[in-house]
């Protein structure tokens, strides 16, 4: 026998039918704050805190300690090197480097030329960066001199390391303004995985960087007294607040080892004994 059905389940109008209107849309906004939004460029928010704090620690690194005047040194020597080798705004340099200082300060390297820079996980396949160089005909590769030997070759672009950029004897100034560097430049690239098909790369300019470091500080409210873990591989977005906004305030970073990251179990010991007193992460 069939239910019965009730008389105004029979109703079939448009009326009865129609669906009910949707909620209206909730929208959060943020504190507006212009002053957040200046004419500068990634290099300038390092070189104005090595300029007013050149003594800082910036990096510890196992046992050695780099203040903010080393690793501006350091990365102004490189940076010579790759502007000498025809680097310039708006060019590409892909960056392949095991996790340590030196990987860093290369970044700063490449910033100060007002190039934009490619990053690699460390243990990534020569091949997809072969893909991603030749996708966004980057002007070179730096990498390691352990590295080198097995990239010539193999990438359509120079492979440059340390070992052939630096000169001591050069004094030029590099200025990323002078060589043509602007807010609209490209600061890095960052390509998807390219699990649906071909990787993508994705530009972030100097001025949306810059703006989103101080708008996220307004947030974390960083400062120079603060020891940051620098854990994040460089080719993921999120290390960018977690190492610039360090160099934005003055803060150090606490640089972690291969090692270090594959041993979870000794890493709250291994922060608290290294004073680190921020951890970004997912």
């Amino acid at each position: 026998m069939g239910m019965p059905i009730h008389p105004e389940a029979a109703n079939t109008s448009p009326i009865a039918s129609a669906p009910a209107p949707a909620p209206p849309r909730a929208i959060l906004r943020g504190r507006v704050d212009p002053s957040l939004l200046r004419d500068e460029l990634l290099c300038e928010i390092f070189g104005a805190t090595a300029s007013h704090m050149p003594d800082q620690p910036c990096m510890f690194a196992g046992d050695q300690t780099f203040t903010y005047a080393d690793v501006d040194q350091k990365a102004t020597a490189m940076a010579r090197g790759l502007v000498r080798e025809g680097v310039r705004p708006g060019h590409v340099v892909g960056l392949w480097m095991p996790r340590g200082h030196e990987l860093l300060i290369a970044q700063i390297a490449i910033a100060k030329t007002g190039a934009a820079w490619l990053p690699f996980d460390a243990d990534a396949p020569l091949e997809r960066i072969a893909v991603c160089l030749e996708d966004c005909s980057a002007r070179a590769l730096l990498t390691s001199p352990a590295q080198a030997p097995g990239v010539e070759g193999r990438v359509n672009c120079d492979v440059l390391t340390e070992l052939n950029l630096i000169d001591k004897m050069n004094v030029s100034v590099i200025s990323a303004r002078v060589l043509g560097a602007t807010p609209d430049s490209p600061a890095y690239m960052i390509y998807t995985s390219g699990s649906t098909g071909t990787p993508k790369g994705i530009v972030i300019t100097q001025r949306n960087i810059c703006h989103y470091l101080r708008s996220a500080n307004e947030v974390y409210g960083l400062n120079d007294a603060d020891v940051v873990f620098q854990g994040a591989s460089v080719a993921f977005d999120l290390s960018m607040e977690e190492i610039w906004i360090p160099y934005l305030v003055g803060a150090a970073l606490f640089v972690a080892t291969p090692a270090m990251m594959a041993d979870a179990d000794r890493l709250p010991d291994l922060m608290e004994s290294a004073g680190v007193s921020v951890l970004d992460t997912v």
